[in-house]
């Protein structure tokens, strides 16, 4: 009878923690494929590890990595192609000097947009801070955004 009991108290937990994980796909995916229909939009990202979980993840928008000798003047020129910039960075004390630099550097000369900044850790349930995390997710993502 104790066996039993265990085996029962382990499949609840195993069921809660797979609806869990199926909640937080659904999230994110919801996420990732209102950050596709973004219209003329640039996403901002801090480097490759980051652009490449956004790929991975599925999305499929125009984006810009702000490190790897790329800096904000020349986010400045590449911006003023789009209608909006959406600055995706880190979570993190480095990923908000960032955006402070960038704000104020870009501020009044292109559209900036950091909706998708402040809801990345809401809508990760807690589980991204950094951009490149969505790579731990990447293929159940690309699956349902795809």
């Amino acid at each position: 009878m104790i066996n039993q009991t265990k085996t029962t108290s382990k499949s609840i937990l195993s069921g809660k923690a797979l609806a869990a994980e199926s909640s937080l796909i659904e999230s994110l995916s919801h996420f990732i494929k209102k950050l596709n229909h973004e219209e003329d939009a640039l996403i901002v990202v801090e480097g490759l590890r980051d652009a490449k979980a956004l790929r991975d993840s599925g999305f499929d928008g125009e984006i810009f990595m702000l490190c790897h000798k790329q800096n904000v003047t020349k986010l400045e020129n590449e911006a003023t192609k789009y209608k909006k910039t959406i600055l995706l960075l880190d979570n993190d004390s480095e990923g908000k000097k960032l955006t402070a630099r960038t704000q104020r550097i870009l501020r009044g000369r292109v559209k900036l947009d950091l909706f998708y900044q402040r809801e990345l850790l809401p809508a990760s349930k807690g589980k991204i801070r950094h951009v490149e995390e969505f790579a731990g997710y990447a293929e159940k993502l690309a699956r349902y955004v795809g």
